[in-house]
């Protein structure tokens, strides 16, 4: 079972340490050298400290067929929301696909443009989308063809994927589903765009792998 401490640790995976700020930090190999040079008396040095500057953006898909994996997913959101080394972490919600809206709430109320995203998001963000990708081809590919009425997206869901791809330099998209259910026609078209990977833990290390390759 994938719990939460297992996803933690995972995540650690993530983490993408530079030197930044202000030189505050002491330099204890540094000092020691420094002093020695100096005839044994002190020469403090200082560096700056080393800060995560991880930045990560989840995406998970909600109701319907997702609902039986909604314990398993909130796992991953309490994992993630908890791991205190992200310089930061977003989190939006969808059904079945994203169209011209992303949600802060699972309820689907609080709804933000799409494109919002793109526009105030830097490039370098890690983009994890989750969801069984399973849907009617129209709801993927057809101008107002998503599932609630109310969405009336002015652009094809799969429109709307790629324009995600195209900007942000590393996303995953994880299936809570087994592997021999993902040979779906929609399935297939959203491995086309993300790279896909089972939410198990070894495929999230997979997933993590991906997600720190330099570009």
């Amino acid at each position: 079972i994938l719990d939460v401490r297992q996803i933690k640790i995972a995540l650690r995976g993530l983490r993408q340490l530079g030197r930044i700020g202000p030189e505050e930090e002491l330099d204890i190999e540094g000092t020691i050298d420094s002093t020695a040079r100096n005839a044994g008396d002190i020469d403090l040095k200082w560096m700056r400290s080393r800060i995560n500057s991880t930045k990560l953006l989840l995406m998970m898909d909600t109701g319907g067929s997702m609902i039986p994996y909604a314990r398993l997913c909130s796992r991953l959101f309490t994992a993630a929301h908890s791991v205190s080394h992200f310089k930061d972490f977003k989190f939006f919600y969808f059904h079945n696909c994203i169209y011209d809206n992303v949600y802060q709430d699972i309820e689907h109320d609080d709804g933000i443009p799409t494109e919002w995203l793109t526009r105030n998001f830097t490039s370098d963000y890690k983009v994890v989308l989750v969801g069984d990708g399973r849907m009617a081809t129209s709801e993927l590919t057809h101008r107002y063809g998503a599932i609630y009425y109310y969405e009336r997206n002015e652009k094809p869901g799969i429109l709307r994927l790629q324009e995600l791809a195209n900007h942000f330099t590393h996303c995953v998209w994880m299936n809570p589903e087994e592997e021999h259910f993902w040979k779906h026609p929609t399935v297939q078209m959203i491995e086309q765009i993300f790279p896909m990977f089972p939410l198990t833990l070894e495929g999230l290390g997979q997933a993590i792998k991906r997600l720190t390759v330099n570009k």
